[in-house]
């Protein structure tokens, strides 16, 4: 990992533009436009109507694509 450090801050700087900060994500978590809209296409896909089916695996997987059917992070990193 210390050999691509520099390489991966490189591509950071480089690509910074392209990152959205999300909202819903513990820590502040920069993720690519492409991973917002993925995220996004998937949970309106996903039957989303009743998260407490399954395991808690499968709980936390609905749960976490929930958010993303509401959240309006990629218009304000274009606003911005």
């Amino acid at each position: 990992m210390n050999g691509y450090h520099h390489l991966i801050e490189k591509w950071m700087a480089e690509n910074r533009h392209r990152m959205v900060q999300c909202p819903n994500q513990p820590g502040s978590l920069l993720i690519s436009e492409d991973s917002c809209w993925q995220r996004r296409r998937k949970a309106k896909k996903e039957n989303l109507d009743d998260v407490m089916s399954g395991d808690v695996f499968d709980y936390m997987y609905k749960k976490g694509l929930s958010v993303c059917l509401t959240c309006n992070a990629m218009k304000k990193a274009k606003a911005a």
